[in-house]
Formats: C-alpha cells, sequence, structure tokens
C-alpha cells in the first residue's frame, strides 16, 4: 500500500535528506540537479522570497520512499495580464537573468517503480492535495527518463490534457577507454579541430609550456572561483553582454553550492578547472562530477589571444581527455547547440517539457486565453519581422520574407 504525503515546509523537506539520499541511490535516473544539496539550495534562494509555496510529493511504500516529486506552487500574471495558477519543478522558473538552469530535474524515483509513483503522483494532483491549480509546468527534464512519458500517461488516462514537447538538446560524450579511440570517433574533420586546437596551444605557449590547475582545497577554490568568473566576463563583455554571474542570486547560490560540492556532499563533487599558459589563466570551466559522468556547467576564456590559439576547445579537450584518464563514463555538455559542442561530442539528448492544464472550467479558459495571446503575439512578431525584411531586401531581391511560424517561441 503506497502513502503520498505532501511537503510544504522547507525545513520538513531537509528533514528526510538521509531517506532522499537512499532514494538516489536506488533511482535509475539520478543527476546532482536532483540532490538536497542543489535543491535545498536553490529553495532558499529563489523559494519563498519570488513567492513560491513548496508542495513536494513523497510516495512511500511503507516505511521506504520510493518517489520525490519537488514541486512548487506560485500565482504569476502571463504577458502582465493573464492570472496562471502554476505548478512547477523546483529547480526552474527564475528570472532569466537570475537563472540556474538546473537541466535534467525532474522527479526521483526508484528504478522500476515508475507507474506506481506516477500514479500516485497524479492522484495528488487531481484530488487536491496540492491545492488549486490551472497549470503543471515541468521543464528542462532529461528525454530519456522514461518517468516523464508514464506520468503524462496518467495524466491523459485520468482526463488531463497534457503534452511532452522537446525543447532543447544536450550534446554529450560517452567517453571510451582510451583518448585515441575519442579521437578517432570524431572524425576526420573535427579530429583536426581538437588536434589543431591543442598543437597551437603548445606551440603559442613554449617554452614554458601550459599547465592544467585544478582546485582541490578552500584555498584553491577561492583561486579557481576568481579566475572562472574574471573569464566568463571577459568572454561575455566582449559581444557586449554581462555573463551569468552578474546577477547576485545566481553568483550567491554558487558560493553555497561550490564549496559543497568541494566536500562531496551527495556524492556529488566539484570539478573546476584552469588552463594557465605564460603565466596567466587563459581558459576556466566549471564542472559536476556525478556518478562517474561530468557535467560540464560554465566556463570562460581569454579572448586577446592569436586567432589560431582556442583555450576553449583546448580547455575542453583536456577536461574530455583527463575524465577518460579518471574512468569516468560520460562528458555532458549539457543545454546547448553550441558550435563547439556539437564539434567536441558523440551524442545528443534531448530535454523536454511536460505540460498539462487541470480539468476545470477556470483552467482551461486560462489556457485558451494564453493561446490566443501567444498566436497574437507570435502574428505581431512575424509582421515585424516582414517589415524589417523588405526593407533591408533590395527590390527585385530574390530573398524571401520570413515564413509563418519562423520567430514563434
Amino acid at each position: 500500500m503506497l502513502r503520498t504525503d505532501i511537503v510544504r515546509r522547507a525545513d520538513d523537506l531537509a528533514a528526510i535528506a538521509p531517506r532522499w539520499r537512499d532514494l538516489l541511490a536506488a533511482a535509475s535516473h539520478r543527476q546532482p540537479v536532483s540532490t538536497p544539496l542543489w535543491l535545498l539550495a536553490w529553495w532558499k534562494e529563489f523559494g519563498d522570497a519570488d513567492g513560491r509555496a513548496l508542495r513536494a510529493v513523497l510516495v512511500f511504500d511503507a516505511d521506504e520512499l520510493v518517489g520525490l516529486l519537488p514541486l512548487a506552487s506560485r500565482r504569476l500574471l502571463h504577458r502582465r495580464a493573464i492570472p496562471v495558477r502554476r505548478l512547477e519543478l523546483l529547480g526552474t522558473g527564475e528570472d532569466e537573468s537570475d537563472e540556474i538552469c538546473s537541466e535534467y530535474v525532474g522527479a526521483l524515483v526508484a528504478r522500476g517503480r515508475e507507474a506506481d509513483v506516477a500514479r500516485a503522483a497524479v492522484r495528488a494532483l487531481l484530488d487536491g492535495a496540492l491545492g488549486d491549480w490551472d497549470e503543471l509546468r515541468m521543464t528542462a527534464m532529461n528525454g530519456d527518463d522514461p518517468f516523464v512519458e508514464r506520468l503524462a500517461g496518467e495524466l491523459r488516462g485520468a482526463g488531463v490534457d497534457a503534452a511532452v514537447d522537446r525543447t532543447g538538446e544536450c550534446p554529450y560524450v560517452p567517453l571510451p577507454a582510451t583518448w585515441d579511440e575519442y579521437l578517432r570517433a570524431l572524425g576526420s574533420s573535427r579530429r583536426y579541430v581538437v588536434t589543431r586546437s591543442l598543437r597551437e596551444l603548445d606551440k603559442w605557449a613554449a617554452p614554458g609550456g601550459w599547465q592544467l590547475r585544478r582546485a582541490t582545497t578552500p584555498d584553491e577554490l577561492l583561486e579557481g572561483r576568481r579566475v572562472l568568473r574574471e573569464l566568463h566576463a571577459e568572454r561575455w563583455e566582449a559581444s557586449g553582454r554581462s555573463g551569468v554571474f552578474a546577477s547576485e542570486r545566481f553568483a550567491r547560490f554558487h558560493d553555497v553550492v561550490m564549496p559543497r560540492l568541494l566536500a562531496g556532499e551527495d556524492g556529488a563533487r566539484l570539478d573546476l578547472s584552469w588552463l594557465v599558459a605564460r603565466g596567466e589563466p587563459i581558459a576556466a570551466s566549471y564542472s559536476v562530477v556525478f556518478d562517474d559522468k561530468v557535467y560540464f556547467y560554465q566556463s570562460g576564456r581569454r579572448v586577446d589571444l592569436p586567432k589560431g590559439v582556442r583555450p576553449g576547445i583546448a580547455m575542453h579537450a583536456l577536461c574530455i581527455r583527463a575524465s577518460i584518464e579518471a574512468g569516468r563514463r560520460e562528458y555532458d555538455f549539457l543545454g546547448g547547440a553550441s558550435r563547439y559542442k556539437r564539434d567536441l561530442s558523440l551524442g545528443v539528448r534531448h530535454l523536454v517539457r511536460l505540460r498539462a492544464v487541470a480539468p476545470g472550467l477556470r483552467s482551461r479558459a486560462v489556457d485558451a486565453l494564453r493561446t490566443f495571446s501567444e498566436q497574437a503575439a507570435a502574428r505581431v512578431r512575424r509582421a515585424r519581422a516582414a517589415v524589417v525584411w523588405s526593407r533591408r531586401a533590395p527590390e527585385g531581391s530574390a530573398e524571401r520574407a520570413p515564413e509563418r511560424g519562423e520567430g514563434a517561441d
């Protein structure tokens, strides 16, 4: 007989951390962003302060925790006009300027219990245990996680309008046994990008060579964090934008998390590395190692080096080689389809979003208004794009105007 509890206080969620960690060990899809370390730190920075109410769903079989669906409830205005009561995952929904990007966040479920936990979660959603809601919005989830489709199927079976959509991709490297195997798997053109980047680094850094440093002590963490922030800011300021560490909330979250990762809390470990050449840092990488996988999170690099020296590519190549030598299983670039990620990866997995509308007249009306406003906004964007295009294109040009649907969310 399964029992479902709803946790409404952060202190109560923290109190079940030992069982939470046991569930992590038993789950088939576990991620560093599903640990007590990550989610409780996130809640402290973004929970109550942003008007969220904790609604974590715990599913027990006797005294064993077999499922955790970390949800929060909040009221917001869609396009500053349409009131929506939304349930969403912890680790998501921040303002874009503060966004932590907790990719692969989602439910934590004991292996083989996906159907049981999905049914229990749907019962809690529909029997009022989580309070009134209009929209369930679960973003940035791992498309390989079978629980996502299981939950969507249980919602549809209960008469709830639910859909799962792809929202992004995460290039990754299933790490082979040796560095040479990795290079062969890249193919000739991408292999050339890697080998040339390392060769140009060697040539430019001579005669003193280069050094890859890694934070293993609190003092080294302070140094590495300073290097990361400075190089990250340099990289983005060169393109006229500020980096993520310009957000005080983003920086404060990582100031809390990084020392605890250095200590190996919840089985997650910090991999903060920086590349030094000619006596100066030229690139930095911030990753999390969990379950023998490396999750690349943030980086920075010098932008004033000679054209042939590509410190970002070289940094990743060196980190991938070090991961292979350490016997890691995977090097994950997380979200984004940047050229360098495609050049260095050997596979891709998708990020998905599950969205459901509560089965009530109010919720359906709210969703209809939301859909109408999105369609109207898309029409305005297309009209503006067409005007801009027509002004840019010379008379008689064969270039086409944007087609219907281009530029829509």
